[in-house]
């Protein structure tokens, strides 16, 4: 399904309202919505107690952590999550979001999505889902309603990341792409003339 920056900001805000209750000026908990919909979350450390070699966990938390994320496992007819507890806390809720993002959108797969050092899968199934599940994310954890507040209330990158728990960059980002400081710019300027 195509889905529009629109679309996705509706249903977005319907989860947050409607599943967990939050307003979109609230932060919310990403591993309280992978609960909400029986998605296990294990950490690369738990991998260790089903048999995952030593070396390989060694290697993603600390030779290269930055190389991988996260993973929506395929698990029957179900999915669990394998996240890469190296991570800063604020990394790892934008990590669990995405991959609940392409659980959100019942996007289909025929493979592990592993999300990787950057935003985004390594090896989506399309480059569409991958937007689509990144503009998701994004819209669950900083709704383009409070990126418009923030900015109309001068709020910094550093402020906005604390009061939603992420991190500078990912409320930098939010900022940028929902255009907030753009619109609260015009705003104030149509304001003084």
């Amino acid at each position: 399904m195509r889905w529009t920056k629109a679309a996705l900001a509706r249903l977005a805000a319907e989860v947050r309202e409607k599943e967990l209750q939050a307003n979109p000026y609230q932060r919310i908990c990403p591993y309280d919505l992978a609960d909400l919909y029986g998605v296990a979350v294990y950490t690369l450390q738990d991998l260790a107690e089903s048999g995952c070699p030593l070396e390989a966990i060694e290697f993603f938390t600390s030779v290269r952590p930055e190389a991988w994320s996260a993973a929506l496992v395929p698990n029957g007819t179900g999915q669990f999550i394998v996240e890469n507890n190296a991570h800063t806390p604020q990394r790892r809720r934008s990590n669990i979001a995405h991959e609940m993002a392409h659980l959100l959108l019942e996007h289909e797969f025929d493979r592990i999505l592993f999300t990787n050092g950057k935003r985004g899968c390594a090896n989506p199934a399309s480059k569409e889902m991958e937007a689509q599940a990144a503009e998701l994310s994004g819209e669950l954890l900083l709704p383009g309603a409070s990126a418009r507040r923030a900015a109309a209330y001068g709020q910094s990158d550093d402020q906005v990341a604390e009061q939603f728990d992420v991190s500078t960059e990912f409320a930098r980002w939010r900022m940028n792409v929902t255009g907030a400081r753009r619109i609260a710019d015009r705003a104030a300027r149509k304001r003084s003339r």
